[in-house]
């Protein structure tokens, strides 16, 4: 679907209410991210918490959360302005956000097996970065799809997105 298949736009709905919908979507990561920043805290100290409190701060999380969550629609949005791309601002928000939110419900689901015993952390966390890598391709495919690059400017694009997120979560860490 993201490799520029014809039709893909009836899988979403690109409406005004779309971009809302998605938008509230996000907030369905939320939990996913809370499971795995305790297991990646728990594991990094060694020690079992009875309180999520203890471990983490709910507030800085979701501060840092939001952030990084809010900052792909505003590179998108630079993006749509500097090189006039409004017409397509819409579509590209909708379906990025849906494919990171199924994204990062996948990696909750392991992360909660994991939690339960069955798998390792260290294939838990193996995983989670197959999902980061995988949220890296789909902004290449977007940039290719919806904004129409070839394969340069689309990686470039693909690159500075994951970027400036990934750099909101490792100065959220120090």
């Amino acid at each position: 679907m993201l490799m520029g298949h014809e039709g893909w736009e009836s899988y979403f709905e690109l409406s005004r209410d779309g971009v809302l919908r998605s938008f509230y979507g996000l907030l369905l990561i939320l939990p996913n991210f809370y499971l795995i920043a305790y297991v990646v805290q728990r594991q990094k100290y060694d020690q079992v918490y009875n309180n999520l409190s203890e471990i983490l701060p709910l507030s800085a999380i979701t501060i840092t959360l939001t952030i990084y969550l809010l900052s792909f629609s505003a590179l998108a949005l630079i993006v749509a302005m500097v090189f006039d791309f409004q017409d397509r601002l819409r579509p590209w928000l909708i379906t990025r956000h849906w494919c990171v939110i199924w994204l990062s419900i996948i990696i909750g689901l392991v992360f909660s097996i994991h939690s339960l015993g069955f798998i390792s952390f260290y294939f838990a966390n193996f995983i989670a970065l197959l999902g980061f890598l995988n949220i890296l391709f789909i902004d290449i495919c977007l940039a290719k799809s919806i904004l129409c690059y070839k394969n340069g400017p689309a990686i470039l694009i693909g690159c500075g997105i994951n970027i400036i997120g990934l750099s909101i979560i490792l100065i959220s860490i120090n």
